[in-house]
Order: C-alpha cells, then structure tokens, then sequence
C-alpha cells in the first residue's frame, strides 16, 4: 500500500472521528488533529478551529489545561529526545500551539461566557414577566374572593328577601310576579358568578405538599407510558416537599416533551442539612424527540427554588440527556436575585481579562524560560569577535571563545556562536577553522 493512500485513509479516519466528537467531545478532536499534524502538516490548518470550539463548548477549564499541559510536554520531549529538533525549531513550535491553540480557546472561551450572559438576561427578561403575569393571577384571584364573598352573599339575601315577598299573604298577583322575576333574576346572577369565577380561577392549581402527591404524579406519568426510575435516600423535611413536587413536575413535562420513551431518573435524597432533587432522563431518540423549544418552566422554578435558599441546575448531559438538579438547604435564606446575572457578568469579565492577559504571559514565561537556556555559555562578545584575526590558532581563543555553541546550521569546520539576541538566542556569529586556525569570520546577522 503507497504512503500517499495510507495518507488519504488516515485523513479519512482522522474526519470521522472529528465529526463524531466535534459536538459532544470536542478535546478528543482537537487531540486528534495535534496528533494529525505529526503525519500531515495540513492539519494545522484545523488546529484554530479545534481550538474555538473546545472553548466554545467545554466549561471546565481543568481537563483542557490538563489537555494543554500533555502537549506541551509530550511535545517537548519527542522533539527533543526523537526528532532532535534544535531549540530554535522547538520555541517556534511552542509559540504556534500558544498562537493556533491557547489564542482560539481563549476566544471561544469568552465567546461562550457571552453567550450565558445573554441568556441569563432573556431568562432574567422572562423571569419578570413571570413575575407580572404571577401578579395578574394573584390579582385575579383576589377578585374572586371579593366576588364570591360580598357579591355572593348580597345576591342570596336578594333572592331569600325576593322569595319571602313572593309568598307573603294577601300580596297581589301582579307584585307576587315581580317578585318572583326578582328571585329568578338572583338565582341566575348567582349562577353567572360563579362561571365567572371559574374563569378567574382557570389559570389557579392546588399545589400538592406531601410526597403521597409526588408518589401520585409519578404513578399518573407511568401511566402515560413514561419509563421512571425512583431513588430515594432520607425523608425530604415538610419544606421541601412542595418544591420537589414542582421539581419533579417540571423535569417530567420536559422529559416527555423533549425526550420522549427516554428513560427518567428521579432521585430524592436529604442527608439532613440539604435536600437533592434531581431528575435525569437520558438521550432522546432523534426521530421521536420534539423539536427545540424554550424550557420557560425552568425559569420559575429557578425562582421558587431561589426563595428556599436552593439553587437550581438546569443542563443537558454528556450523553444527549437533560437534568434538573435542585439543592434546598434546611435553613437557608433566599438568594439575592441577581446572584446568577451577576455571576455570569463576573465570569464574562474574567474571560475578557484572560483572553488578553493568558496569552501575553504564556509568551513571556516561554521566552524567559527559553531564553536563559539558550544563551547560556553560547554568547560571544562583539569586542572579542571585532579583535580576532584569521590565521590565528584555535587554541589562544579558547579563552575567548564561549563554552559551546549556539543552535543553527553549520558547514564543516565551522563553529556558531549567539550574541544573546532576545528572545530566540539564535546563531550571529560563524568561526571557520582549517588545521585549528582561524580561516573566516562571519557575521550572519
């Protein structure tokens, strides 16, 4: 089989497995086009790309560094200790995974820190007109009470006091008549109020607050045909109970919604200081799952959980699944509404400040640890170069000449040394020796 269709079949592989990890698992492709560009150069053409979205869609900055790290090091040491690549070649192979590499994350890093903030303002956005259309209900709500209990009442003292008329004594037809429109015009007003106040209340739901309820919703959705799996660990304190009720509620309507036949977790768990609710469902199957729509349950249930002094997470899985994870402390207060904007702003500002700052300290620490190293005993003064003559004997140079040389190519009988030129330290200066006498000197640079 030629070199040039392994090549082709090599690239091939190399496609795939970026188009099957490129979404989900974008640090295994950007390994796998770092390794690329060790057989084809044309590879690091993608590693900017790579780069942009391992950023872009990997939150934990931990396994990237980690990612990074290994690179750079296993780099080194094939470099070195295989290929004998010269110092020269190796600084600007650092400097381009610092370039293609750490420049693209940074980016698509900050990219992403954009995006929550974004969204964290449309969900804050929805969240207050939650809050406004929670205001109209309880309004409405209100206006029914008043309804129900001044309107009403009036309204049967209306028709007790029509129905004593219609049938006092001696009380003349015409009257009794009257009278008995009047009770019949009650009767029927006390009818219409109570519709209307149905409507009022259309929107209201009694919320259950015992876990027999939960037990019940859960009962009701297998019905439906949901496959749940319950997991329970400690009793979950009568404060909880109401809120995983909504928990649970909220994460099944999503996992029939979106993932439908998906398997469903629900785990309730309190270890006496906090309570866990988590639903997780797993990966849809793509030719039954609904299209895409806004999760606007979420918001006001990250709400009601703020007000318990909880917290809410809210996120899709590693394998295509979704979860929803609330933690409700026994005694805690409510969180400060803006904790989650504010935090998405703070994070936004520290990407900003390591996509400018990340880099230029990279390059710095690189040159600076690059730079002693190259230079050292390879640094030949342009005084002693200036002073030396052809013809003189390699021997009375020795004192002047540096202990070895500097990295660059040479021709036989020729020695190169630096003039500690920052930040590369690379050859200025080529000695040619005949018989160990000095033949000619030349300045490269």
């Amino acid at each position: 089989m030629s070199a040039n269709l392994i090549g082709i079949l090599g690239s091939l592989v190399a496609g795939g497995v970026l188009a099957a990890t490129v979404r989900r698992w974008p640090i295994v492709g950007w390994l796998v086009v770092v390794l690329g560009t060790l057989a084809d150069g044309n590879f690091v053409f993608a590693l900017p790309v790579m780069s942009y979205l391992v950023g872009l869609r990997t939150e934990r900055i931990r396994a990237v560094a980690a990612a990074f790290a290994i690179v750079a090091a296993v780099g080194t040491a094939l470099n070195f200790a295989v290929l004998g690549t010269s110092q020269a070649e190796w600084f600007s192979l650092a400097m381009m995974l610092v370039l293609l590499g750490v420049f693209p994350w940074l980016a698509g890093r900050y990219r992403a820190q954009q995006t929550r903030l974004v969204s964290a303002g449309w969900e804050r956005a929805a969240r207050l007109e939650s809050e406004r259309r929670m205001v109209r209900l309880r309004e409405r709500a209100r206006i029914a009470q008043e309804m129900h209990d001044s309107l009403g009442h009036e309204l049967s003292l209306i028709a007790l006091s029509a129905g004593a008329l219609e049938t006092t004594p001696g009380l003349a037809e015409k009257q009794r008549l009257a009278a008995g429109r009047i009770r019949e015009s009650a009767a029927t007003a006390t009818d219409q109020l109570r519709e209307i106040i149905g409507v009022l209340r259309e929107d209201g739901e009694a919320a259950p607050t015992t876990q027999d309820d939960l037990g019940a919703l859960i009962a009701k959705s297998r019905d439906a045909g949901m496959s749940i799996l319950v997991a329970t660990s400690g009793e979950l304190p009568k404060g909880a109970e109401r809120t995983a009720y909504q928990v649970v509620r909220e994460g099944l309507t999503n996992a029939s919604r979106h993932a439908p036949g998906a398997t469903v977790r629900v785990t309730l768990r309190d270890d006496g200081d906090v309570s866990t609710i988590a639903v997780v469902n797993d990966a849809p199957d793509e030719a039954r799952a609904a299209g895409g729509t806004a999760r606007l349950g979420l918001m006001g249930l990250r709400e009601r959980v703020r007000l318990k002094g909880g917290s809410l997470l809210a996120e899709p899985t590693p394998d295509g699944g979704f979860r929803t994870v609330a933690e409700i402390p026994r005694s805690g207060e409510p969180v400060p509404e803006e904790a989650g904007e504010t935090e998405m702003r703070r994070r936004a500002r520290r990407s900003l400040a390591a996509a400018v700052l990340t880099p230029a300290v990279l390059a710095l620490v690189t040159a600076l640890g690059y730079y002693p190293f190259a230079v050292a005993g390879s640094v030949l003064e342009e005084s002693a170069f200036e002073r030396m003559r052809i013809g003189t004997p390699r021997a009375e140079l020795a004192g002047v000449l540096p202990s070895r040389e500097a990295a660059g190519d040479k021709a036989a009988g020729c020695e190169l040394y630096s003039d500690g030129n920052f930040p590369m330290a690379d050859a200025a200066y080529r000695l040619c020796f005949t018989d160990a006498r000095l033949t000619s000197k030349e300045r490269l640079k």
